[in-house]
């Protein structure tokens, strides 16, 4: 791959020249190449690259109508990589398919478990923040979710940020659906709990109630903030901001 090193930088293409920038490696540009689209088509020497396509696009799809279902928390939590880490994980689902063939896997509900420890910022985690277990449970029965946050001393247990005076915790709980309008998470947030002097501890419940056929999942997120005047303003160059899917509960 060859770098621009020039002061103009170019993106698009020039004749059979595709210049791009890419995120970590700068300024690039390659030489149009590749097999035509057609022949990809309908060659059969391409047919495992069509199968492979195929499911490539439909786990795409599934990531993407988890993006849209959880778009208001992802605004707080989500890294640049989430997209491309999310359809990958989507991707690894569907491969555990064992009853349909090549090309025509899918993602099946019960294979679903494999959501549960995903982060949605790769530069952190919840175990990184903070340093005392996290209970969560859903009730199918009683249709909600629980967090209980143990009595800690964020002096000792929290990962202190700079310019940080507070912390919140966040429940969310969903329906996992591959409708293309998913339903909304029900989300709750703890207090603004101050990052000095010792916290007693809380429950956080969020209803969600579903029949029997249906998958659901549990988040936790912490995020950071700053007080001034009485407001609240997060940290927005902060990269320790966590959000993990913790539970998943499959009928």
């Amino acid at each position: 791959m060859a770098k621009q090193e020039s002061l103009i930088k170019f993106r698009g293409k020039v004749g059979d020249l595709s210049f791009s920038k890419h995120r970590s490696r700068g300024y690039e540009v390659r030489m149009k190449g590749g097999v035509d689209k057609a022949r990809i088509q309908t060659d059969p020497n391409f047919q495992r690259t069509r199968e492979n396509m195929a499911e490539f696009g439909n786990a795409a799809k599934m990531a993407k109508l988890l993006r849209v279902q959880l778009n208001n928390l992802l605004r707080t939590f989500g890294d640049s990589s989430l997209r491309n880490r999310m359809t990958s994980l989507v991707h690894r689902i569907q491969k555990a398919d064992v009853i349909n063939g090549r090309g025509e896997r899918t993602f099946l509900e019960e294979n679903s478990q494999l959501l549960k420890g995903f982060e949605f910022n790769q530069a952190s985690s919840l175990k990184m923040l903070l340093g005392v277990n996290l209970d969560v449970y859903f009730d199918r029965l009683d249709g909600q979710a629980n967090l209980t946050v143990p009595a800690f001393n964020p002096q000792i247990d929290v990962m202190l940020l700079p310019g940080a005076t507070h912390m919140q915790f966040t429940l969310a709980v969903a329906e996992l659906s591959t409708d293309d309008i998913p339903p909304r998470p029900e989300v709750v947030k703890s207090a603004f709990i101050p990052l000095i002097g010792q916290y007693p501890g809380d429950l956080l419940e969020a209803p969600l109630t579903v029949d029997d056929t249906k998958v659901v999942y549990v988040i936790v997120g912490i995020s950071m903030y700053q007080e001034v005047n009485n407001e609240f303003y997060p940290l927005k160059n902060n990269p320790y901001n966590a959000m993990t899917i913790v539970a998943v509960d499959i009928p």
